[in-house]
């Protein structure tokens, strides 16, 4: 992350970005020769920001600049998107929203899928803003332990929206599926956006 950031950056990024929009509308994968270049540009405003897109056939597309979770970067990213130009048939927006639950992944050779998972909050009384997830996935192996961990943290990151992820929490751990995971304390992981709101709820009165 560079230590200072200048708006002349900023500008000159959506100004290439402009000048550049019929790259942009043609954009449709990483294998596009325009996607590193687009990538090389945001770079240079700070080398821990990176975009996705929605794909073509859309009224409006999105260019979603992201920090990847670094929740440093966020306000950089909130900044840039305030002064983003008007892009015909494009939407800027600022971190990945919330896609909710409903999807699956294939990560280092895992299927994840979070309509099957649970999730336990761990909350500790000494630090009740914290909140730590224990979450159960169908499949885990122990020797395996950090490719389900990181996983789980893509699905969180898509699921909740990157904003929610890096900041409502805090620490997480995946164990295999009980026998009877209700039993045990776990809820359905679709569940969690509701939960962290319903938490939110609480902090903020």
């Amino acid at each position: 992350m560079q230590d200072t950031v200048h708006p002349q950056q900023i500008n000159a990024f959506w100004s290439w970005v402009k000048a550049h929009q019929d790259d942009l509308d043609a954009l449709e994968s990483p294998e596009h020769p325009f996607w590193d270049e687009l990538l090389g540009q945001l770079q240079q405003v700070d080398e821990g920001l990176w975009f996705e897109v929605s794909m073509p056939g859309d009224d409006v597309r999105e260019l979603v600049i992201t920090a990847e979770g670094d929740w440093e970067l966020f306000p950089l990213v909130e900044a840039m998107v305030s002064v983003a130009p008007d892009l015909e048939g494009w939407d800027v927006v600022a971190l990945k929203p919330a896609m909710g639950f409903e999807f699956g992944i294939r990560y280092e050779g895992l299927d994840l899928d979070p309509r099957k998972m649970w999730f336990q909050p761990l909350v500790d009384e000494d630090a009740p803003d914290v909140l730590g997830l224990r979450v159960a996935m169908p499949g885990f192996e122990d020797e395996q332990e950090q490719a389900f961990a990181n996983g789980l943290l893509v699905i969180l990151d898509t699921a909740l929206g990157e904003k929610s992820a890096a900041s409502d929490v805090d620490v997480v751990e995946v164990c295999e599926v009980p026998d009877d995971p209700q039993d045990e304390g776990f809820l359905p992981l679709p569940e969690l956006a509701s939960y962290v709101e319903w938490r939110r709820s609480r902090t903020t009165h």
